[in-house]
Order: structure tokens, then sequence, then C-alpha cells
């Protein structure tokens, strides 16, 4: 079960990264920082950059050579998790591995 979900989790993430290096690579500005100081508009801000994409995409606005993001720009910064919030991770993870488990969810999804 667990390394069913592991291959999952993994599968997602290649999926996340491969679309957000294609938006570093068509908005540059994405590359470093956000030049924005409300971080409570910063989701809007990303699906305003999803929603161009798509539509540069729509009128066949392709880029041509992708932009290779350096390892570091993926890397965070230390967050300081104490014992409680790994705790609370640990718990999210496995209830996240029970319904990807479930039987239901997999007949869903394939």
């Amino acid at each position: 079960r667990t390394k069913k979900f592991n291959h999952r989790l993994s599968s997602a993430r290649i999926s996340v990264e491969r679309s957000i290096g294609l938006l570093k690579g068509r908005w540059r500005y994405l590359l470093d920082k956000l030049p924005m100081t409300r971080t409570n508009l910063i989701p809007y801000y990303i699906i305003t950059c999803c929603v161009l994409h798509n539509i540069c995409l729509l009128r066949n606005d392709r880029i041509e050579i992708p932009i290779i993001v350096p390892e570091q720009l993926h890397e965070m910064a230390p967050l300081g998790i104490t014992n409680a919030l790994k705790e609370e991770g640990n718990f999210k993870r496995n209830r996240l591995m029970e319904i990807i488990s479930n039987d239901d969810f997999e007949r869903r999804n394939n």
C-alpha cells in the first residue's frame, strides 16, 4: 500500500513540476520571486499565469526552447518544523494514502 502511494505521489509531483517549469519558461518573472507583497493574492497571480499560458497554447504560441531551472530554485529554506507539525504531516500523509489506496479511487482514476 505504501509503495503504491509513493509511486502515485511521485507521478503527481513530476507532473506538477513539469507544469511549473512550463510556466517559468513562459513567464520568466516566476523564475525567482514574485513581485508581490500581498501573499493572499499569489494564488490568483499563478492562476492568471496558467490561464494566459493556455490561451497562448490555443493560439499556437508555443515555447520552442524550454528553460531549465537550476535545482537551487526548487529548494526551500528550512521551515523550523516542530514535532507537532511533523506528526500532523504524517497523519495527513497516512490519510491520503488510505484515500488513494481505496479501490473506488483506483477505478475512478484509471
